[in-house]
């Protein structure tokens, strides 16, 4: 049984140009299956859409009102928000701004990595703002601190 004539070109490159579609659309919907399970272990949020996230949904202008509103509809000082397929997670109060990053400053201090220049680079071993949170971090800090100070630099200089 023969599907699609070979000896036609048009069919052939019609076939193809609807295989890829078809390819594309499982992939995408596979990718918003993934951002859904993602957002399930998040704080609650908007509905964010397929590709774009919660872009469109976003005003043009003092956005942190939109994000008080959706703050009080989720009944929750956490929301999260989506740029494209990134998540971020807004804090809409200072109790739990404090209690994020001053009690547990240990677990959420850190920096994301940056692939290029952290590990490829190798600026992940000695380069003080690509270093993850940590004892060297501290150390590379300390000095950061002492060598750039205002009395050693009027001393020094």
């Amino acid at each position: 049984m023969i599907f699609f004539d070979l000896s036609n070109p048009f069919k052939v490159s019609i076939y193809l140009v609807s295989l890829g579609i078809i390819t594309g659309l499982i992939v995408l919907l596979i990718d918003y299956v993934l951002l859904l399970y993602k957002r399930s272990k998040m704080p609650p949020g908007p509905f964010p859409l397929p590709i774009v996230g919660n872009v469109l949904q976003f005003p043009h202008e003092k956005p942190w009102y939109k994000f008080e509103e959706w703050s009080n509809k989720f009944n929750n000082p956490m929301i999260t928000v989506w740029i494209g397929r990134n998540p971020i997670v807004v804090l809409n109060d200072a109790w739990t701004a404090s209690d994020l990053m001053d009690k547990r400053a240990n677990i959420y201090s850190s920096r994301p990595v940056f692939q290029v220049p952290g590990r490829l680079m190798g600026g992940a071993e000695w380069d003080q703002p690509l270093l993850p949170y940590g004892d060297k971090w501290r150390r590379h800090r300390k000095l950061m601190v002492h060598l750039y100070s205002p009395f050693t630099l009027f001393v020094d200089g």
